[in-house]
């Protein structure tokens, strides 16, 4: 696909969902800044009054959560020296026992537990613990997970919205309402539609996690999955993608690390435009648990993108870092704030060098048991490194200097999730999403500017094994 276009000033306005970001994040910060912080217990708070059981207790919740199990566990065993009754720091004594691998220790404290009067909350979380210590004493789990759903694109091939476009050298017909006459992949005549699709979905996944009993590593795990859009009617979304990933966590303390490595192939119907690909990537993710409600991660790594075939001139090798601050704001409310920076080389396709650069924020809210919703906002903006010889100017023909191409891509998200629970015992390893999602591209250069309206509705069977 060859692109024609020539020079204009890049847009300068904001759109509303920009504003819609900006002033989230601000609204966020302005929150945290006149919100009092509650100071987390230290050693000296505990010497001044040891013998304190609400003092301790929350001293033993800081420490589990930033992952130092021993401080926990002393700070309950004082708890329940002064109130030896007390059956919620009992059960969280059994946690702690769990966390530092004692699991010996915590099935006898669990089962004299069980064997109490406890109060019907209680009796839920020892069995849900010891529903985890008995999983975790097999060591091996595995997930399996199938979706179903439905995707609705309205931009389906990613057509610009200024008609500036020659499709192999030859002119599109448009009516200048960003409808084209499209080729079918069936060699039948071309159909003259608005670049809009639909696809049924599916999706096959599977997850194994190994813990191994280490204290420093916690887990290992390997996930296998294949996704398959078909019957649509453009052929612009039809394909499948296999990918497989291997990774571990690796904790001490409040730190946590994540190294993974993935390879995805991506076989499209439209291969002769779209081109067959692989995915190979490696990352690496650092994670630090800096109170019970907050937490940070940074994350670095690279990928690279083989094309098959003759289009393999296209291939590429990124690499990127990012990061990210998640706050739980409420019980039911919380947020992640994020950036992020991508630079992108093509050793034989200079058009395709850029740089990214961009942030995100979401909102997760709790409307009742089993129901979610997810709002969110992006803002990135690309950089392209190299200049675009072929521009033209489309009204007399001429040509133009070439001018380096600029994007600014804002985004608007919204996500429902409803657990199968919540309706009806019966659906406990179902839940359903249903998501939209909107995106707006403005260049300063004519031929790329574009909006796209995602919308996807799928049920999720999931069951662990």
């Amino acid at each position: 696909m060859t692109y024609f276009m020539r020079s204009a000033p890049l847009v300068a306005p904001m759109n509303l969902a920009m504003k819609f970001a900006i002033g989230l994040v601000m609204g966020l910060v302005i929150c945290f800044a006149i919100s009092p912080v509650r100071a987390e217990i230290s050693y000296a708070d505990i010497l001044a009054d040891p013998d304190n059981p609400a003092l301790n207790q929350q001293f033993a919740n800081e420490r589990l959560a930033g992952g130092d199990a021993k401080a926990a566990l002393a700070a309950v065993e004082r708890v329940l020296v002064a109130e030896p009754t007390n059956f919620s720091a009992r059960l969280f004594r059994a946690q702690v026992l769990v966390a530092l691998g004692a699991d010996l220790q915590a099935a006898g404290e669990l089962r004299a537990l069980a064997a109490l009067p406890l109060s019907p909350d209680i009796k839920r979380r020892v069995q849900r613990l010891r529903d985890r210590l008995s999983g975790r004493q097999r060591r091996l789990s595995a997930r399996l997970n199938l979706a179903l759903g439905f995707m609705e694109n309205n931009n389906a091939a990613n057509w610009p919205e200024d008609n500036t476009i020659l499709l192999n050298g030859v002119s599109v017909d448009s009516d200048g309402e960003n409808r084209y006459s499209l080729p079918r992949l069936d060699g039948a005549a071309p159909i003259t539609e608005a670049i809009k699709d639909d696809v049924i979905t599916q999706n096959l996944s599977l997850s194994v996690h190994y813990d191994p009993g280490l204290q420093v590593i916690r887990d290992l795990n390997i996930s296998l999955g294949m996704n398959a859009n078909s019957a649509g009617d453009s052929g612009y979304l039809d394909g499948d993608t296999t990918h497989i990933g291997i990774g571990a966590k690796l904790q001490r303390g409040k730190v946590s690390l994540m190294p993974r490595l993935s390879m995805a192939e991506v076989k499209n119907d439209f291969e002769d435009r779209l081109g067959n690909y692989t995915l190979s990537s490696g990352t690496l993710t650092a994670q630090w648990q800096a109170r019970q409600t907050t937490r940070l991660s940074l994350s670095g790594g690279m990928t690279e993108l083989a094309y098959d075939g003759t289009l393999d001139r296209n291939d590429t090798t990124t690499l990127s870092g990012s990061f990210g601050w998640e706050e739980i704001i409420a019980r039911r409310l919380s947020t992640n704030i994020g950036g992020f920076y991508q630079k992108v080389d093509s050793e034989e396709n200079a058009d395709l060098n850029k740089e990214l650069f961009g942030a995100s924020v979401t909102l997760r809210l709790g409307l009742m048991p089993g129901h979610f919703v997810t709002l969110g906002a992006s803002y990135t903006q690309t950089e392209h490194q190299s200049v675009y010889s072929h521009s033209y100017d489309p009204s007399d023909s001429t040509a133009v200097d070439g001018t380096v191409r600029e994007d600014e891509i804002t985004g608007t998200s919204i996500d429902y999730l409803l657990l199968g629970s919540a309706l009806s015992p019966l659906l406990n390893h179902v839940f359903f999403t249903l998501g939209y999602q909107s995106s707006e591209t403005q260049s300063n250069t004519i031929g790329f500017s574009q909006e796209r309206d995602i919308l996807s509705a799928r049920v999720n069977f999931g069951y662990r094994f």
